[in-house]
């Protein structure tokens, strides 16, 4: 029988790593096509592929953390509740600049760049502090990560106007 005690190990493999791991994929795969697509058309386009994007890292995301509980190594035993954290980690870190960028205003392309770099400086701080690891790593995995998708996606697309 496994035990369902609240240690800071058993915390940590229900809730921590799965939606730390959701916040960082919304955040690192969402912003290059959002970025992407707000160079190359207009901020309502752009929000709405953000939108789209967030949904699928977030499907993607929750079902490979209830495929990753088998109750072996988190004692939880618990898929739904992995999937929950997960998806709904990754969506919110997508959604929230999708959205700055679909109220298509002057300022909704800056400040949809501000808040990712800042969801990618909460979620490495968290990561490091929560889970554990260097900091130097996990700034490069995340934040770098994170910064060459927003930049790769927005030179992507710039290609539309050639």
């Amino acid at each position: 029988m496994r035990g369902r005690g609240r240690t800071k190990t058993t915390v940590r493999h229900r809730v921590s790593e799965p939606a730390l791991t959701g916040l960082t994929a919304g955040a690192v795969v969402v912003p290059a096509p959002l970025f992407a697509a707000a160079v190359a058309v207009d901020g309502w386009t752009a929000g709405l592929v953000g939108l789209a994007a967030a949904i699928g890292v977030a499907l993607y995301a929750a079902l490979a953390a209830a495929g990753d509980d088998d109750g072996g190594l988190s004692a939880a035993d618990d898929p739904v509740r992995r999937a929950g954290l997960a998806g709904g980690g990754a969506f919110l870190a997508g959604a929230l600049p999708s959205l700055v960028v679909l109220a298509e205003t002057s300022w909704g392309f800056p400040l949809a760049v501000a808040l990712v770099a800042a969801e990618l400086a909460v979620v490495g701080s968290l990561r490091v502090r929560l889970v554990g690891g260097d900091v130097l790593e996990t700034a490069v995995r995340v934040a770098l990560g994170g910064a060459l998708a927003a930049a790769l996606g927005a030179g992507v697309g710039s290609l539309a106007g050639v």
